[in-house]
């Protein structure tokens, strides 16, 4: 059981355990006009419930939908529903079912807020533990054009899809969407202030609007947390 401020996530069973990239690409997520909401491969549903928090502050009633491969963490998914204590368990709804399916279904969609920690090594060496590789591996299950493509038809006009990637497979994502998606935030991070980026959040748009990029480092140089940091996830982490 993995114990954020608010509420408690079994994760045991997923195939992506709760850490660093599901948390910081839900904080980094505003809610504004989100009344319905896809994550896409959300394993134990920990992004999901964490911008859940965010809309309940808001006082919003959403529509929060989350769709995995995997049927141990669709069933752990379900069960964090019934101990979710800021919305009523009618605002989720968790499907066994790959986006592909899921997107040329009649009746899905259209969503105001997409949101994915997705797969992101195709073609590398495959770990041998399951859960590993249905979380990080795409290969035949969900490439990036498949993931763009299923992204575009579940879309609203004003909606917006956030997803979190390493800085080479970001840059490999942001060439599939061009002519379809405009971006319009990259948020930098590094492990520290002195190690390359690792990790960027992107958020897309079909409209062309301001860009805004910033940049997040998550420890300093004598690896105590930055303060910027600690101020981002603190509604979340007990830690803080």
């Amino acid at each position: 059981m993995f114990h954020f401020k608010q509420f408690d996530l079994a994760h045991e069973r997923s195939t992506l355990k709760i850490g660093t990239d599901a948390v910081l690409l839900a904080a980094l997520t505003p809610v504004e006009n989100a009344q319905s909401v896809l994550d896409i491969g959300c394993g134990c549903g920990v992004i999901a419930f964490c911008l859940a928090q965010k809309l309940a502050e808001n006082q919003t009633i959403p529509n929060i939908v989350g769709i995995d491969v995997d049927a141990e963490s669709i069933a752990e998914a379900r069960e964090n529903v019934e101990r979710f204590p800021l919305l009523p368990n009618s605002s989720f709804y968790f499907e066994q079912i790959s986006l592909q399916d899921f997107a040329s279904q009649p009746g899905s969609g259209p969503f105001n807020l997409v949101i994915s920690n997705p797969p992101y090594f195709h073609g590398d060496l495959k770990p041998q533990d399951r859960c590993k590789l249905q979380s990080k591996h795409g290969d035949g299950q969900l490439s990036f054009q498949e993931l763009v493509d299923g992204v575009d038809r579940l879309l609203s006009p004003e909606g917006r899809f956030a997803l979190i990637l390493p800085p080479t497979e970001m840059a490999e994502f942001h060439q599939l969407t061009v002519g379809r998606w405009h971006c319009r935030k990259t948020v930098h991070i590094r492990p520290t202030e002195s190690k390359p980026i690792f990790r960027e959040v992107c958020e897309y748009g079909r409209a062309n609007l301001p860009k805004t990029e910033l940049h997040i480092s998550i420890r300093d140089t004598s690896l105590q947390y930055k303060q910027d940091y600690i101020e981002l996830v603190k509604p979340y982490l007990t830690i803080f």
